[in-house]
């Protein structure tokens, strides 16, 4: 799926977060500036909105690994980004199977996490820097399998 705008980026990122609940996992693939930050930022904000809570800023954990949003109505969603881990154990580790039952959690460069997860949606962004084009990939595995935006 071809993203024209942020504007196309950031429907996509509402359509998905609609149909989001505690325990899904959302995992964001692709090259550093492909819109994985952008399209989590998106998502949660618009989660924000709708349960009238103020607007945070989101930013990429790439240095804590994971930052927390309470976004009321016993909606809570956990922001992993798994850049600088090597290992599996370093995922069980952190405690990702320990909280993930209660938060949407949205992984970004998941790679390392795949063996390890049941069901989710992967989005892949691709962004073509010749041509400053971006793209967007779904797949899924579990409940997601052979979902597609339109089914959202």
């Amino acid at each position: 799926m071809e993203l024209k705008s942020l504007d196309s980026t950031k429907k996509i990122a509402e359509t998905v977060a609609i149909n989001l609940k505690p325990n899904d996992f959302i995992l964001l693939s692709g090259n550093l500036g492909a819109g994985k930050t952008t399209f989590t930022r998106f998502l949660i904000n618009y989660l924000q909105q709708k349960n009238q809570r103020s607007l945070e800023e989101i930013v990429s954990p790439t240095f804590n690994i994971v930052q927390y949003y309470d976004l009321g109505k016993d909606l809570k969603v956990a922001h992993y980004d798994f850049y600088r881990l090597k290992k599996e154990k370093e995922i069980l580790n952190i405690g990702l199977f320990d909280t993930a039952k209660d938060f949407i959690n949205i992984i970004e460069w998941p790679e390392i996490a795949m063996n390890l997860l049941n069901d989710f949606l992967q989005i892949k962004f691709i962004y073509d820097s010749d041509k400053d084009l971006r793209s967007a990939e779904f797949n899924g595995k579990g409940k997601w399998l052979g979902y597609r935006i339109n089914d959202l």
